[in-house]
């Protein structure tokens, strides 16, 4: 069992420029727990290596950031000794994962630093000891090959752009197409699963019309754009997914833009509402009514006896 010892060390000795050991994403914003160590002090000492002539950070990055930030010139810390680099890095998962939930930019880089010292195998049998979960070979070697794409990746997922299930879609492609789609993931914010729709949309888009990933973004709503965190990338990525859509499935989408133009010629009251299938394939449409009284649910049920003679409405179910 490897020997920790509370040691008081001068701030100057630590080494933050060596990163090896850190599985967090970069943290800017230290103003707040600046504030509190200054005012409480630091609660759970940092945990740092024994180096030849300096100390390399395990864990606690952002604590001994925001202690320098607030002008400490010493901070206890937990240490190890030297020697032992497997087991720091066995140790700086440990700390994050027991305290929380990885991130997936976390768990791939914990999954990297663990491989300088293990195999997949082996960290597969002791995944439960070291990330408080199970993982299987194939997952960890999954995280092993989304380490290995460009830096920006790991970027993508510390802002919630990418997930590991779209960075395994594109692990297997080509470096032109894989930094194509990253590029896209830098300009839009999207769910997990739409991300997956748009990577096969996309795909399929470029192979059916003999064109490149790039040449669509530019002819999509996002063409010539550059990230902008002031940018509505929530409404982008809307924007560009119903492109592909109306792209990928053109009689569809005309078929969903006519349905909602005879609902809109409806004039359904705000209580009504009507639901046509999703992508019209199947035969049942919807339609939800709320009511705060009697008189609405009565007005409610007359509004919907006067729909069966309407045109639109007719013409809404006659396909």
């Amino acid at each position: 069992m490897t020997e920790i010892t509370v040691t008081d060390i001068p701030v100057s000795e630590i080494d933050l420029s060596d990163t090896g050991f850190r599985i967090t994403g970069l943290h800017h914003d230290i103003e707040h727990l600046s504030a509190s160590i200054s005012q409480y002090g630091i609660m759970v000492e940092p945990l740092v290596f024994c180096g030849s002539d300096k100390y390399s950070v395990v864990s606690g990055f952002r604590r001994i950031e925001a202690a320098r930030y607030a002008g400490l010139s010493r901070i206890t810390c937990r240490v190890m000794p030297a020697g032992e680099k497997s087991v720091a890095a066995m140790a700086a998962v440990i700390e994050n994962a027991f305290s929380r939930e990885l991130t997936p930019a976390e768990l791939v880089r914990a999954t990297a630093l663990l491989f300088r010292f293990m195999d997949a195998e082996s960290i597969a049998k002791n995944a439960t000891a070291i990330f408080n979960r199970p993982l299987n070979t194939a997952y960890i070697n999954t995280l092993a090959r989304i380490h290995a794409m460009p830096d920006s990746v790991l970027d993508l997922m510390d802002e919630g752009k990418i997930s590991i299930k779209a960075c395994k879609s594109l692990v297997s492609m080509d470096a032109e197409t894989m930094t194509e789609f990253l590029h896209l993931f830098s300009l839009i914010k999207v769910s997990s699963g739409i991300q997956m729709e748009i990577i096969a949309w996309a795909k399929e888009i470029c192979a059916l019309e003999k064109m490149s990933l790039s040449t669509l973004i530019q002819e999509s709503p996002l063409g010539g754009k550059e990230s902008d965190e002031h940018r509505d990338m929530s409404a982008l990525g809307k924007q560009f997914k119903a492109f592909l859509a109306q792209r990928r499935f053109p009689a569809v989408t005309a078929a969903k833009n006519q349905a909602q133009e005879h609902i809109k010629a409806l004039e359904l009251d705000s209580g009504l509402q009507l639901a046509v299938p999703e992508n019209f394939e199947g035969l049942v449409y919807a339609m939800q009514m709320e009511f705060k009284n009697m008189d609405e649910f009565k007005t409610r049920l007359n509004r919907l006896a006067q729909l069966a003679d309407h045109h639109d409405f007719k013409s809404l179910l006659d396909r």
